[in-house]
């Protein structure tokens, strides 16, 4: 079944998951050297701040993923007048959203000590940090628009190429910096400076190349009400709000509840989390994202539509069991390799993290279908409660169990999230049966919860050296695999997967000729 633009999705991929690899790989050296020459309560002070940060950015409305909304369609139709208009309009409310970035994140400084359970740094130089972070968000916000018209015109891997050599060169002058001066300051300072080069750059390209969107053009709140935004904007902010608290108070409650120690070591966990979920679900999908909007606004039946989304869930299926489970086997020996014995959290937190991490991935295809729709207003109430029950679970979670207790009060506010998207992609959009879907996913997760304890006890007495690496790398490929087949090898949309994946083979070869 044709399903998207193959080349174009394949390109951004296939690009865009090697670029994260790489820059994956440096980020694992960075941090390892960081704590040979610098303590690591920095980096929890890095991570707490940018959690903060997440909150605030509520200021933002949403507004990327509704001008998005709106920039499919158009480009659909090629209607450069109006791309540019929305270009314009999009530039003209990033501005307004830094200043209020700035303006709240200045508010919030005089919070910080509440945020923050013990220190041994000097308060001075915990305010620099800050600041210093705050001024690299608001710029963000400034120079980062650009950056969409590329990824909604399937073209994103421009940017990640950028970034990358962006970062490369300035992660090899971090290590060189650190060893010298072996100061934070410094080392943070060159941090921040990878995406503000990275969006400096884009933008360059992106007016050079298309320079209609340079065009002035004069934006008034007519332009705003006929395009419906006041109304997303207005729905978008409950889902920006809900989100933020869902997401953005782990570190919070860890640093009130634990220490800032702790949310250091938390961080280590969350940057193989988010290295690898973002290789194998943000990196390989997100192309996706851009074609399903050219699809969804194109002229290809609703019937044919939900056989390409079925078979994009079987994908998900197989690709969020192999995450899952190998979070499930590796995390430990990956952070005892890389960090040392003294930087372990529990075996029942690992646990906890997997579970959380297979469900993102197995319904990160429905967050892709999602986001290609505006009307935030039908699941804004499910979003609401997703952050009410991370509140409500995390914090006596996390008095009473720790990081355990938040990392658990988590994983259950994922789900009013996820049946909000389920029941608007599934329900609202295709008209299926959200029961019988629901229902599926659940007898699923029984598969993986299977193979995970299968994968656990088989490995968690191997030697954490070349051979026991090997050997759970063997068990981790094998149970999954024989298990999903076994439950899918009779499945129409598996066979219409393989042979995807077969046309996609053969379309990898010609582009790399090309």
């Amino acid at each position: 079944m044709k399903i998207m633009n193959t080349q174009k999705t394949i390109k951004n991929s296939i690009i865009s998951m090697i670029c994260h690899i790489v820059i994956l790989i440096l980020s694992f050296v960075n941090r390892r050297i960081f704590v040979i020459f610098l303590d690591i309560e920095y980096l929890g002070y890095q991570s707490l701040f940018s959690n903060i940060f997440s909150i605030i950015s509520v200021a933002e409305l949403g507004i990327g993923h509704i001008i998005s909304f709106h920039l499919y369609i158009e480009i659909a139709k090629d209607n450069k007048e109006e791309i540019g208009k929305l270009m314009n309009i999009y530039k003209c409310l990033y501005y307004i959203v830094a200043v209020t970035m700035l303006i709240l994140g200045v508010c919030c400084c005089f919070f910080l000590s509440s945020f923050i359970k013990e220190t041994s740094t000097d308060w001075l130089y915990l305010y620099i940090i800050y600041f210093l972070q705050l001024l690299s968000v608001v710029a963000g916000y400034a120079m980062s628009y650009k950056r969409t018209f590329l990824i909604v015109t399937q073209q994103e891997y421009r940017c990640i190429q950028i970034e990358m050599f962006v970062t490369i060169v300035v992660q090899l002058l971090q290590v060189v910096m650190l060893a010298i001066f072996r100061n934070y300051i410094l080392y943070l300072c060159m941090q921040l400076s990878i995406a503000l080069i990275s969006n400096f750059i884009i933008s360059i390209k992106v007016d050079k190349e298309y320079p209609y969107l340079k065009n002035k053009y004069v934006i008034k709140k007519e332009d705003m009400v006929k395009r419906n935004m006041f109304s997303d904007i207005k729905s978008y902010l409950i889902h920006q709000i809900s989100y933020a608290i869902y997401s953005g108070t782990d570190n919070i409650m860890i640093s009130a509840f634990c220490g800032i120690r702790d949310v250091a070591l938390y961080g280590n966990y969350l940057i193989l989390q988010k290295g690898f979920v973002q290789l194998f679900s943000y990196r390989m999908l997100n192309p996706v994202q851009a074609a399903l909007g050219n699809i969804i606004y194109g002229d290809t039946s609703k019937e044919k539509q939900w056989e390409q989304f079925n078979m994009l869930d079987v994908f998900s299926f197989f690709l969020a069991s192999y995450v899952g489970n190998g979070f499930l086997v590796f995390l430990q020996p990956a952070i005892q390799l890389w960090m040392g014995k003294d930087y372990l959290l529990s075996d029942k937190f690992v646990w906890i993290f997997s579970v959380t991490i297979y469900f993102v991935v197995v319904w990160e295809i429905i967050y892709k279908y999602r986001n290609v729709f505006g009307d935030y207003i039908k699941d804004r109430n499910l979003m609401i409660l997703s952050a009410v029950l991370n509140i409500l679970i995390s914090i006596p979670g996390g008095y009473l169990w720790g990081i355990e207790g938040v990392q658990f009060g988590t994983l259950i506010a994922f789900f009013p999230i996820v049946y909000g998207r389920i029941r608007f992609v599934v329900k609202g959009y295709f008209k299926q049966s959200v029961q019988r879907y629901i229902m599926k996913h659940i007898a699923l997760f029984f598969a993986v919860l299977a193979e995970g304890i299968i994968c656990w006890y088989a490995t968690r007495d191997l030697s954490i050296s070349v051979s026991g690496i090997l050997q759970r790398f063997g068990i981790w490929v094998i149970i999954p695999m024989v298990i999903n087949v076994i439950i899918f090898f009779r499945n129409i949309y598996f066979k219409a997967m393989l042979k995807y994946l077969s046309s996609v083979n053969g379309n990898y070869k010609y582009f790399k000729s090309r």
